[in-house]
């Protein structure tokens, strides 16, 4: 059997006591913290070797200095992570947006002084999605400090609460949110007009795929010839990318900007033990399965 190195992109940790979200009850997939100790008993069962921590908030967004101060305490823990566990993880940037402002301030902090290896954006901000023009200047310091942007799912404003979609957001409103996302930075162009930026997508593009081809045709028949630069996008597979989500992934991808990832500790062990062999199984990748684990990441997040 090969023994393969596996990079984990995509999983968190929290800074709160209780839950990793405080509303995650309201999310319908209430998720409970695990200590550093269990992460690493974890990724030592799993088989995981390193993995890059993301703690996306979207706490305080009325309240400028609270969600200053409490995203300067998320990373500051991350970093103490990083530090006493230098070849196990790494952390991504949590920034206090909707304020641009401080937002680009902290990315600054983060990079330069606590060594973070990329930044976590959410979908939205209180209904503020990633290509709204306000977020210029912050495109303009991910440029600038060489960073990656990793994705996160978070609710729309407004969601229809009746149906089970509604009741478990994760189901169908974060990847929708996610690809609502990533249209909208699309249409403004943000990405084109910062092609050093790279952003990874997650849960193998969410539904990307499918609404690629649509996009394109509205944008024409509004007499618009956007570039889609998939060229600036990686995929994480965090989640149920397999039988069907790979194949589909493919027919806008190669495997060169394929990562890992597992969404531990949303994802219980049990599950992610059978989803990461069949990644390592999984036929359309087995020519760049060492790829997909490792070098992708590592050449990104340059570890």
């Amino acid at each position: 059997m090969n023994n393969y190195k596996v990079y984990d992109v995509h999983t968190h940790f929290t800074i709160e006591t209780s839950a990793v979200a405080e509303d995650a009850e309201a999310l319908g997939f209430a998720v409970a913290n695990k200590s550093l100790d269990e992460h690493l008993e974890v990724m030592d069962r799993l088989g995981i070797t390193y993995s890059l921590l993301t703690c996306p908030t979207i706490k305080y967004l009325d309240d400028a200095d609270r969600c200053i101060e409490y995203c300067r305490q998320v990373n500051d823990a991350g970093a103490k992570i990083t530090r006493t566990y230098p070849e196990r993880f790494g952390f991504a940037a949590t920034l206090p947006l909707p304020y641009v402002d401080a937002a680009a301030e902290e990315l600054e902090r983060a990079r330069t002084e606590l060594g973070a290896m990329a930044v976590c954006l959410c979908s939205n901000y209180d209904g503020m999605y990633l290509g709204n023009e306000k977020l210029e200047p912050l495109f303009d310091a991910l440029e600038q400090t060489h960073c990656p942007a990793i994705l996160h799912p978070t609710a729309p404003q407004e969601y229809p609460k009746e149906p089970i979609t509604g009741k478990v957001l994760p189901m169908y409103e974060f990847i929708t949110d996610t690809t609502r996302t990533l249209l909208d930075m699309f249409a403004s162009e943000i990405l084109l007009r910062h092609p050093s930026v790279k952003v990874v997508v997650p849960h193998s593009g969410s539904c990307l795929p499918i609404a690629l081809d649509r996009f394109n045709g509205i944008m024409r028949s509004l007499g618009r010839n956007v570039q889609v630069p998939l060229d600036q996008l990686y995929f994480d597979l965090a989640c149920d990318a397999f039988p069907r989500g790979v194949p589909i992934l493919l027919t806008l991808t190669d495997a060169s900007h394929i990562m890992y990832g597992t969404d531990f500790p949303a994802i219980p062990e049990f599950v992610l033990k059978g989803h990461l062999q069949s990644a390592k199984d999984c036929p359309e990748l087995a020519e760049k399965v060492e790829d997909v684990l490792w070098n992708n990441a590592a050449g990104l997040f340059e570890k």
